[in-house]
């Protein structure tokens, strides 16, 4: 699909191509963003009497043993459902967590979407595509990437890429 969109563009150089995926992420993060709200509540994004336990993720999503969230990740920026899997600091300051989102893509996304903002976060830079998306993102802690993925025949669940630097 991206060939296909990249092909008409080609001729006009990278500036217009890098224009254009900005105007395709937002449109794409606007229109998860515009999702149903019923499918926020049920994952987390209820009132405070009424929170429901975090889903484990599915079998298909083969997650293993999950490891604790490192402090220098807030807990803001998981969604809920999160199993972190791995955690690596590749340089001092910067963290690399890895996990499986018990959500289906959509919903993994709108939580990146419109709860990291209600959390005091401003998403930055962004992509997204059918099966993966992603964003730079800032706030008064810290600032990174999110970067979500579906799972290919798991669509409970989604591949969580999380890079923070304090």
């Amino acid at each position: 699909m991206t060939r296909h969109a990249q092909r008409g563009v080609a001729s006009h150089g990278p500036s217009f191509l890098f224009s254009g995926r900005r105007l395709l992420a937002g449109l794409g993060c606007a229109l998860i963003a515009a999702g149903p709200v019923g499918v926020v509540v049920a994952h987390g994004g209820g009132s405070a009497t009424a929170k429901a336990a975090p889903a484990a993720a599915p079998a298909c999503a083969s997650v293993g043993r999950g490891t604790a969230r490192p402090s220098q990740v807030p807990a803001a920026v998981l969604p809920p459902g999160t199993t972190v899997t791995s955690v690596r600091h590749p340089r001092v300051g910067m963290t690399l967590v890895t996990g499986v989102v018990a959500t289906p893509f959509r919903s993994a996304v709108e939580f990146y979407v419109t709860k990291l903002p209600a959390a005091g976060y401003i998403n930055t830079t962004g992509d997204a595509e059918m099966d993966e998306a992603e964003s730079f993102f800032r706030g008064a802690e810290v600032v990174g990437k999110w970067k979500v993925n579906g799972i290919l025949g798991c669509p409970e669940a989604v591949r969580l890429a999380l890079f923070v630097r304090t």
